[in-house]
């Protein structure tokens, strides 16, 4: 009994004594592993600075035979093969960024292979990546020194001219070219629309700290039997934007429009807007903007006291811009308005309240969301109530979606709904507008 106790104690002692040895071995074995895969590292990497290629080439290969994906070797081989020149440099520098995608090294290492083979715009994504991984830091840096040798080589285009023609289902016909005044009656008529937009505008001055263009605008609206209702308009503008510094940027607006209804004139209207601009930085920014504008309106065989609502509108109004992510935009605002017009009772003050979201979704689609709330005060008893002044509660919202089908060709589909409640029975209606519209930019 005694004998197998202590055999027992024997084999336990020699078991533990084994264990430790191993662990300490093992451990041993590891440090001598990893140090050897430092000092074949370090001497790689000593050899690329030294313009070896093919010697850190060699070393870099036995490293991956034992260690296949290892993300520090596999950029190093990488970028060996890059500089000396050789095409499978891109498919092991994108088996680095597939280990580790957030890795700016191997991004801005991209940039410069595709920079070498004269691909621009894929060197300069891979550059944008970086500055984005690493702010601030000496990738960044070498990605913006790079970039500069990027963008010059792609010619910034002075002009561009966007087209858009489609058709709309309106369900309440009112005079409306999307960016003129409603005239107030109200047709309570439904009816479809063959819609041609043609924009053009043109770049005269393109600086670092300044911006000016000029463009055009023609709008014309066919429909199937209001053809009383049809819009002509031609819209002239001349923009400019000074950027103050990386924070405050200041921006102007003149324009001209002059649009007919029916083939007949309804009104012509000059608007002066000047904005603050702030950049908070990361994407967010402030607009500041007030806006003049001169109506001048004439009466027509469809609108006969047209002319009474000639006067001026003088607007002021703040949004705010918020990036959520990298492909969505958020903004919110307020507007506030006074409208002076000929007659007393065209007149008004409006408060507006807005938000938006625009989004970027898998499949190359842009999303718009859009709301706003509005009310205005009318300044004296219209006409057609004889005992209240009037007042209007507005509500608006709508969705565009735009598939992108090329970098030239787009279809868009909207729907937009609007809800005039008024106390005065004669302006209180609803709208409902769908759209389909196909697009070319050049």
């Amino acid at each position: 009994m005694f004998r197998k106790d202590k055999s027992f104690q024997f084999i336990r002692s020699f078991c533990f004594l084994f264990i430790i040895f191993f662990l300490i071995t093992s451990q041993s074995f590891a440090e001598q592993i990893d140090k050897t895969y430092e000092l074949a590292m370090a001497k790689a990497v000593s050899r690329i600075e030294s313009k070896d290629y093919e010697g850190a080439i060699r070393d870099l290969e036995e490293v991956l035979k034992s260690r296949p994906n290892d993300e520090q070797a596999t950029l190093y081989l990488g970028v060996a093969l890059s500089r000396s020149g050789k095409r499978e440099a891109e498919g092991m520098l994108k088996k680095a960024l597939l280990i580790n995608p957030q890795n700016p090294r191997t991004n801005l290492e991209l940039g410069i292979y595709y920079l070498g083979r004269g691909l621009h715009g894929e060197a300069g994504d891979y550059f944008e990546n970086t500055i984005k991984l690493a702010p601030n830091t000496e990738y960044s840096e070498k990605a913006n020194e790079y970039l500069k040798l990027v963008k010059p080589e792609v010619v910034p285009k002075r002009w561009s001219l966007d087209i858009s023609a489609g058709v709309q289902y309106d369900s309440n016909v009112v005079l409306d070219s999307g960016a003129t005044p409603l005239p107030e009656g109200i047709s309570r008529k439904s009816d479809w629309r063959v819609v041609f937009d043609l924009s053009g505008r043109y770049n005269f001055l393109m600086e670092k700290k300044a911006e000016a263009s000029v463009g055009y605008n023609f709008y014309q609206s066919l429909h199937t039997e209001l053809s009383d209702f049809n819009i002509t308009s031609h819209l002239f503008d001349l923009k400019g934007l000074y950027r103050i510094s990386t924070v405050f940027s200041l921006a102007g607006l003149y324009s001209f429009e002059h649009l007919s209804t029916g083939g007949d004139p309804y009104d012509y209207a000059h608007t002066v807007s000047p904005s603050l601009i702030i950049n908070e930085g990361s994407g967010f920014s402030t607009a500041i903007e007030y806006t003049y504008r001169y109506s001048h309106f004439m009466n027509t065989d469809l609108f006969v006291d047209n002319s009474d609502r000639t006067g001026s509108n003088n607007l002021v109004g703040i949004i705010q811009y918020v990036p959520i992510g990298d492909y969505v935009v958020f903004r919110a605002g307020y507007e506030h308005d006074v409208d002076t017009a000929r007659e007393a009772f065209w007149s008004y003050r409006g408060d507006k309240g807005l938000t938006g979201l625009q989004a970027r979704v898998p499949g190359n689609v842009n999303i718009d969301l859009y709301g706003e709330y509005c009310n205005r005060r009318y300044k004296a008893i219209s006409p057609l109530s004889g005992t209240v002044k009037r007042q209007d509660w507005i509500s608006t919202v709508s969705i565009l979606a735009t598939k992108q089908l090329s970098d030239r060709y787009s279809i868009s589909i909207g729907q937009l709904y609007t809800r005039n409640k008024s106390n005065i029975e004669d302006f209180d209606y609803e709208r409902a507008i769908t759209s389909l519209f196909f697009n070319v930019r050049f």
